[in-house]
């Protein structure tokens, strides 16, 4: 069985597969090829998958398990427009030109098409691939990115310590459905659509997975369903009332924030204001820093905030101004569309 693949495209989608897999997990950065209606390569972190669909080839039985790495290696510097790729019972044989690569590969099953689609949504590449990433932001390992197709939006929340991110985005899903996806395959799932040059995505749900899809493309998200106390608990915090709201440059709060994020060494913070002052301090053991802004006067205010995670929060959140807003429980910090907010808890004044 031979296919002729363009050369770019092939290199291309290798590169997006590599992005996908990530380097934390040896054992997950190999490709594997296989037959569904032609030839389709496939290739998971072990949470979320890619299949490409790469041309009409006859049948075979099967998948052939092959090296990433070596594929990209093989491939790196291919000059010629088309690679032969032949699949043979145990082997792959890959013709660029004058160079041959013929690998003896491991054998194994073909994915199963499991599970029937419904059809969530269609949404802008750009868009859900900066919500996610902004959503993110705070986030670490063992953390997980709350995704939620609610009746008039898309909301994602990045829940961790001493703060929460939220991205939305104005759709009309045709149904419900909520995940919390591991925070490393949230960044591989990221950094795969980046290499991705498409304007939309179509979104579906299949056996709690989400799918993401386009000509050529489908990936499959895997991730734990969402309590309804859970889903609950982060919409109340959409529903707190506005007290107070102040405009900002946010340059110059990011700046504050990046530079206390390097002196406390990505510790800790706090941003307070009394009266017509507003300041960013750190204190330590062995230094204190501080910065004072002049504002409207308004109600006092204090929060702690992890430093570096605001940090990466602002550096992510599009627009040149920011909002400040305080509820009763909140100081919300959003981009003036309000389609990017941190939420950080109020703390009382010593």
């Amino acid at each position: 069985m031979e296919l002729l693949v363009d050369s770019r495209e092939l290199k291309e989608w290798l590169f997006l597969l590599d992005k996908l897999v990530g380097t934390v997990e040896p054992s997950a950065r190999f490709v594997d090829f296989f037959f569904r209606d032609g030839l389709w390569l496939r290739a998971s972190d072990n949470c979320a998958s890619v299949e490409v669909f790469l041309g009409k080839i006859p049948r075979f039985e099967g998948s052939r398990r092959v090296s990433l790495d070596l594929l990209k290696f093989f491939l790196s510097d291919v000059k010629v427009k088309e690679v032969h790729v032949t699949i043979s019972q145990d082997h792959l044989v890959l013709k660029a030109g004058n160079e041959v690569l013929d690998v003896r590969c491991r054998v194994g099953g073909v994915p199963p098409e499991d599970g029937k689609e419904e059809f969530l949504c269609t949404l802008s590449k750009r868009e859900f691939e900066s919500s996610i990433n902004f959503a993110s932001s705070n986030l670490d390992e063992g953390e997980f990115l709350v995704l939620l197709f609610e009746e008039k939006d898309v909301l994602m929340f990045g829940p961790s310590s001493e703060i929460v991110t939220l991205s939305q985005i104005s759709a009309v899903p045709t149904t419900s459905f909520s995940l919390k996806i591991p925070y490393v395959t949230v960044r591989h799932v990221f950094k795969a659509l980046q290499r991705l040059n498409v304007q939309t995505l179509d979104f579906y749900e299949k056996s709690g997975k989400l799918v993401v899809k386009y000509p050529y493309l489908v990936m499959e998200v895997c991730g734990d369903r969402v309590s309804v106390e859970e889903r609950e608990a982060l919409k109340r915090v959409l529903s707190e009332k506005v007290v107070e709201r102040l405009e900002s440059k946010k340059e110059v709060l990011a700046k504050l924030v990046r530079k206390a994020a390097v002196i406390s060494r990505g510790s800790y913070a706090t941003l307070s204001r009394r009266g017509n002052v507003m300041r960013v301090v750190v204190k330590k053991k062995n230094l204190s820093y501080t910065a004072e802004l002049f504002v409207e006067p308004g109600r006092d205010f204090l929060v702690v905030f992890p430093s570096k995670k605001l940090r990466s929060a602002l550096a992510r959140m599009e627009g040149e101004k920011v909002v400040l807003e305080l509820t009763e429980r909140f100081l919300k910090i959003s981009n003036l569309s309000g389609t990017r907010t941190v939420f950080l808890e109020l703390e009382e004044f010593s």
